[in-house]
């Protein structure tokens, strides 16, 4: 548990609408302030949200230039020609490879697909590849998580006789390249109408599509096909933390269904390696099972292995590569307690952190530092900087906090940066490493600036505050239906307060390091678990009144069900 008083911060209260929405869908009051908080406000909007449903996924040709991709395509496929694929590192870009890979082969065709070494040649597409693709005479290039702000690169592409589509979600910068389609709805002139897709759910859009003008959807295997488009297109989706809203939400509802279901074999390898059992999967198993192991490939060795993976029936291929992956795994594991154990003592030697945190170091490895920089914030709640030197480079990620944009961050302090990119809350730079000082104190005053001391102090985001007694069984029931949870649509959490406690509390777990105690309050009472809060034991015995966070869930023990407080947050009161 992390020991830092956190501020409550409650969702801005709309109870008329809250109201009103739960009269008209016979909702309970706190599911309908639910889904007030997260946005929806009219019963037409709330039953597509209860109720997630395949035919609300958006039109594909709404995508600006979509027709010019699929004409583009299917002439090609028409004439023979040599197709290539060319996707970032990362799970949304190698799932979205996987996908194209995976239609082209129903189709009969095998194309040329490469995909970046992360340590060796960055993100992004590159002159090597572009020359290694004309080579094999390819003339229609996709380029998939890249490419809206690889102009040189695109431009390569074309004077080596390449038409090129770009599958991408990232933001444009001043200059588009000049492609023969871009498929990305954050461009300014987007007709799409949502801008949350991932590149491995515009790399399905473009597949449906395609699929659509060929007529594959009547060939023998494109149900195959779909259902492990869907679950790779979910996998992408929530491994690069999009917003669980919008047609994200469906592909999520659906395709973690569709990946439990999935024909490939190497997807199913990929889910037994995990240990995933037989229950339905959570987007916490994509996050914190899944994702890792492809990333620990394309971190520690090559991403080429990710797809090879995702696209393979050959068992002895499947099974190398899972070697591979289990070793690489490992090998992660171990650079990235010593990278943060490294970062720490760094923090730490500078009398702790400031508003920002930047370190920086020559052991380091540039595929681990995302990782390290998210510990970082989780530790400290401060925007983080990890920067891995080599040969007088310090390249790295950074990772933020609510209220610090860090593209735009990064732009006020572009004069010391030779590259940099990213989104609000996840970026990439590198800069020479005799300007890292001079960027860390840049960086910690402009921090200061913009955020004041209250926002450096960890925070919950409430939802409502409620009485134990409001929260019967099919209440809790009628909750579950807000899931999948994740950006945008967070776990519900609520708040009781002045409760007392009931009995006497308990640690339980191997190493007692849980809480286990009964609340009560106006006659109702009901279990709260604290994972992780064995050090509340005390005070919490010695308590009169709490008052606690929490996300409430089901609990069912032979055979029977009650509700249960998960605790997030604890404040003794008396």
């Amino acid at each position: 548990m992390d020991k830092r008083e956190k501020r409550w911060v409650f969702a801005p209260a709309d109870k008329a609408v809250s109201a009103q929405l739960a009269r008209g869908l016979n909702l309970s009051p706190i599911t309908a302030t639910l889904l007030v908080n997260r946005g929806i406000r009219d019963a037409s909007e709330a039953k597509l949200f209860l109720a997630p449903d395949l035919k609300s996924l958006l039109d594909p040709m709404l995508l600006n230039d979509m027709g010019r991709a699929v004409d583009r395509l299917e002439e090609a496929l028409k004439k023979d020609e040599k197709i290539g694929i060319f996707g970032d590192y990362d799970v949304d870009g190698t799932t979205g490879t996987a996908i194209l890979v995976k239609l082209f082969a129903l189709l009969g065709r095998t194309v040329a697909y490469r995909v970046p070494h992360r340590v060796t040649d960055g993100y992004g597409l590159n002159g090597a590849a572009v020359e290694a693709f004309a080579a094999e005479g390819v003339t229609v290039l996709i380029t998939i998580d890249c490419g809206t702000n690889d102009v040189e690169e695109i431009a390569l592409a074309r004077s080596r006789g390449m038409d090129v589509i770009v599958v991408d979600h990232h933001e444009a910068g001043t200059a588009l390249p000049d492609a023969h389609a871009i498929l990305n709805p954050k461009l300014k002139n987007s007709t799409y109408g949502f801008t949350g897709t991932c590149s491995s759910g515009l790399s399905f859009k473009l597949a449906w599509a395609l699929a659509d003008r060929v007529g594959a959807k009547r060939r023998a295997g494109f149900e195959g096909f779909i259902l492990d488009a869907m679950g790779l297109a979910a996998m992408g989706t929530v491994a690069d933390v999009c917003p669980l809203v919008g047609e994200n939400r469906v592909y999520v509802r659906y395709g973690l269904d569709a990946l439990r279901a999935c024909k490939g074999r190497g997807l199913r390898a990929l889910l037994e390696l995990a240990k995933l059992g037989h229950e339905p999967l959570q987007p916490f198993d994509v996050s914190f099972k899944l994702a890792p192991r492809l990333n620990a490939l394309g971190r520690i060795g090559t991403a080429m292995d990710c797809v090879d993976l995702l696209v393979s029936n050959d068992e002895a291929r499947i099974g190398e590569i899972l070697k591979l992956l289990e070793k690489s795994n490992r090998h992660r594991k171990g650079l990235e307690d010593d990278m943060m154990e490294q970062a720490l003592a760094q923090v730490e030697a500078a009398g702790g952190a400031e508003s920002a945190i930047v370190v920086a170091d020559e052991r380091w490895h540039v595929g681990i530092v995302g990782i390290v920089a998210a510990r970082l914030v989780d530790r400290y709640y401060r925007p983080s900087f990890v920067l891995a030197i080599d040969k007088g480079i310090a390249r790295g990620s950074a990772r933020s906090i609510e209220g610090l944009a860090l593209h735009e961050a990064l732009e006020e302090c572009h004069d010391l940066l030779l590259t940099h990119g990213g989104h609000a809350m996840a970026a990439g730079l590198s800069l020479e490493a005799g300007n890292v000082d001079a960027f860390r104190r840049k960086m910690v005053r402009l921090v200061a600036r913009r955020l004041a001391p209250e926002r450096l102090q960890p925070s919950l985001l409430v939802d409502d505050e409620v009485a134990v007694g409001a929260l019967t069984r099919p209440v809790v029931r009628e909750l579950e239906r807000l899931a999948p949870h994740g950006p945008g649509n967070p776990v519900p959490l609520l708040v009781a307060s002045h409760v007392q406690v009931a009995g006497e509390p308990r640690l339980m777990g191997k190493r007692n390091g849980h809480l286990s105690l009964y609340l009560k309050q106006d006659g109702a009472a009901v279990r709260a678990v604290g994972f992780g809060m064995a050090e509340l034991f005390e005070p919490v015995c010695r308590a009169r009144t709490l008052s606690v966070a929490f996300t409430p869930q089901i609990n069912a023990w032979q055979g029977r069900e009650s509700v249960e407080f998960h605790l997030k947050d604890v404040k003794i009161e008396s």
